[in-house]
């Protein structure tokens, strides 16, 4: 079953620097201010076992850091919410300094061919790490789109924030 995978920008001073209640309320809340504040950029449609490979592996290209897997999934505005914290959805959430340097390493990153041997090699290490297959059409698909998103977000000073509907 496929999900949309939601790109959005939005000026960070959107989001409250302070929010009381639940995890849950916290989260609902950043919800509703995405929803109301934010300008959805791009929607990638794939299932998990495509879209977490892929970026995996764009994310290996683009710097090795983790940043993009982890902040995908698991990243609030002034770490309103503990990464640990109980609530019924993912949100992603990259602040705009960080969206700038990610887009500096993207653009630097962008022509990688994955079917030189260092790619194979990258792909081999990431199937080998137990997660599903890459699929270099998906791999495409969520470098180009998060590629757009950055960049623009980039010029015109804003987050990113990732929400994924199953």
């Amino acid at each position: 079953m496929s999900s949309l995978i939601h790109l959005y920008l939005i000026d960070e001073t959107c989001y409250p620097t302070h929010l009381a209640g639940s995890d849950e309320q916290k989260y609902q809340t950043l919800l509703d201010i995405t929803d109301k504040q934010a300008t959805r950029w791009q929607t990638l449609e794939l299932n998990m076992r495509g879209f977490e490979p892929a970026l995996q592996l764009w994310d290996t290209i683009a710097g090795n850091s983790q940043l993009l897997l982890v902040a995908s999934f698991n990243y609030y505005p002034h770490q309103l919410l503990p990464p640990d914290a109980d609530i019924s959805g993912p949100f992603g959430f990259f602040p705009a300094d960080m969206a700038n340097d990610l887009f500096t390493v993207m653009q630097q990153e962008y022509n990688f061919d994955i079917d030189s041997p260092l790619g194979q090699r990258l792909i081999s290490e990431i199937e080998g790490d137990g997660i599903d297959e890459v699929n270099p059409d998906a791999y495409e698909m969520v470098r180009d789109k998060y590629f757009v998103t950055f960049r623009d977000a980039a010029k015109q000073g804003k987050s990113v924030v990732v929400l994924i509907e199953q």
